[in-house]
């Protein structure tokens, strides 16, 4: 099962689900306030997504699942596996954090970025282009804008409200699993660039050193969307990992 992370619906894995369903059968669903999925008002909360999540389990007869959640798909994933530990098989937590006291902030000029996203004025191609320093590499930015090009195409498809956005938002800035990594008893891998801005590397290290047994994979110069930026060394990472649990 595949969660995507912050105001991205399930487009966005359009690099890693061909690889996946070669070997396995993939569920993707959008998170609430994205996608196709409804866009309530209310506040949103990780655990509120994470029960999404065994909803949709559920909805497709699964038991249990490998689940591999990227950014705040991380963070619904580690709620799920908290919360549900019988419906998770494994997990893959990419460019993600266990929140809390142990966060590793951003800097304030990203903070203040990811916040402005609800209200920037131009159309949907340029507000996500405006947005691409903060989640890909500066040197992958350079050397092959075609395929960011490729992933905004995917993204808006579906145009994410400002509202649902920032819901969404406000969520992931209350997740806190920083006491409650060492329950996690479910094979691990943590999927990290050591270039990510947003949530910078030393979070997937603490994921890493807290989660028993857990594997820490490292992309050298990738950013927050590293399964853009190494798709073919992600994959198979991901696919040799699964294929042994």
């Amino acid at each position: 099962m595949l969660i995507m992370g912050l105001g991205y619906n399930s487009q966005s894995w359009h690099r890693t689900l061909p690889a996946l369903t070669k070997h396995f059968q993939v569920i993707m669903f959008d998170n609430r306030g994205v996608g196709k999925s409804s866009m309530p008002e209310q506040p949103y909360s990780i655990e509120i997504m994470a029960n999404d999540a065994r909803a949709v389990l559920d909805a497709a007869s699964v038991e249990s699942a490998h689940v591999y959640g990227i950014s705040m798909g991380g963070m619904i994933a580690q709620r799920l596996a908290l919360a549900y530990p019988e419906r998770v098989r494994s997990l893959v937590l990419g460019c993600t954090t266990a929140g809390g006291t142990t966060h590793i902030q951003p800097s304030p000029e990203i903070s203040e970025l990811m916040v402005a996203r609800a209200d920037l004025t131009g159309t949907p191609e340029e507000n996500a282009w405006a947005a691409a320093p903060i989640v890909y590499s500066q040197a992958f930015i350079h050397a092959h804008p075609e395929l960011i090009q490729e992933d905004i195409e995917k993204r808006i498809e579906i145009v994410t409200p400002p509202h649902c956005y920032l819901s969404q938002l406000q969520a992931c800035l209350a997740h806190d699993t920083s006491n409650e990594l060492g329950e996690i008893n479910i094979p691990t891998l943590v999927i990290h660039g050591d270039s990510d801005e947003l949530v910078p590397y030393r979070n997937g290290v603490n994921l890493a050193e807290n989660i028993q047994g857990a594997e820490l994979f490292t992309v050298p110069g990738a950013g927050h969307i590293f399964f853009t930026e190494a798709t073919d060394l992600v994959n198979n990472k991901v696919i040799q990992f699964l294929r042994n649990k």
